[in-house]
């Protein structure tokens, strides 16, 4: 651990004894971002898709769940396509949340993490996910999906900060 030396106008060349902190982006930042910019890509392209090739979509998986449910031995019934929809929804946003956390570094020191990027890409992307269908045949931008998809956004943001700082605590990190 080097130790960071203050200069200009409120240091005087003086050893801190703060750790050294990286705010360039490394390799790993720039594949976070490949990752999460190609991930905002195949939501807005779930977006294009037309309703009756959604819906299609939709069905088939609905089809297989309760297969599965059957083949397991639960009752399948009260599994709806809605149900479907919005849950593909929220694991979907999920998803982003997850990918956000790693490029924004939501478990990191001051200085380092970018709380502020994640809460702003967090409302951003599903606002403009759910504007992008209403110019989509058979498809329409719906608010309760907005507040669907922004609490997928925060599990997925909480889960993966959570999960670091219980991974850092694991190891004797953080005491």
């Amino acid at each position: 651990m080097k130790d960071r030396k203050t200069t200009g106008l409120h240091g005087s060349g003086k050893t801190t004894g703060l750790p050294e902190h990286r705010t360039a982006a490394g390799p790993g930042q720039r594949v976070a971002l490949i990752l999460l910019i190609v991930y905002i890509c195949f939501i807005y392209g779930n977006s294009l898709t037309p309703a009756h090739i959604s819906s299609r979509e939709s069905g088939f998986l609905l089809m297989k769940l309760h297969d599965f449910l059957e083949m397991i031995g639960f009752d399948s019934g009260w599994l709806t396509e809605h149900i479907v929809r919005k849950s593909a929804h929220f694991i979907e946003y999920t998803g982003l949340g997850i990918l956000l956390a790693f490029y924004c570094r939501t478990w990191m020191p001051k200085g380092i993490r970018k709380p502020r990027l994640a809460a702003e890409l967090a409302f951003l992307v599903p606002f403009v996910d759910e504007t992008i269908q209403l110019f989509v045949d058979g498809r329409s931008g719906q608010v309760d999906d907005v507040w669907l998809d922004l609490c997928g956004v925060m599990c997925g943001l909480a889960l993966t900060t959570v999960l670091a700082f219980m991974r850092k605590t694991d190891r004797g990190k953080l005491k």
